[in-house]
């Protein structure tokens, strides 16, 4: 039963996550797009974004940690501030140029 919880709220997620790109694009006055364009934009911002700021900061917090010894807290604490920019960063990105 969780399995199928969590994958229609993956799902009412997503339609939210389009629903309101659609809404910040149509404020900044952008010209109306399909929603199947909206929808491969997200989903890419999702999928190769995500994973690849994701892997990168694990990497920068496990050299961190492991090569230069700083403590565990201070290179988890740089890893998501570091990955919190970067996808704010792609985000803002991913509406001016859509």
């Amino acid at each position: 039963m969780s399995l199928v919880t969590d994958l229609l709220a993956g799902v009412a997620e997503f339609f939210a996550d389009v629903w309101l790109f659609r809404r910040q694009r149509q404020k900044r006055g952008h010209a109306e797009r399909p929603i199947a364009d909206d929808a491969m934009a997200v989903a890419h911002f999702d999928v190769v974004a995500l994973l690849w700021i994701a892997l990168v900061c694990v990497g920068l917090m496990f050299l961190l940690i492991f090569g230069f010894g700083v403590p565990v807290v201070w290179g988890v604490g740089i890893g998501v501030v570091v990955a919190a920019v970067w996808g704010y960063r792609k985000y803002a990105q991913m509406l001016r140029d859509a």
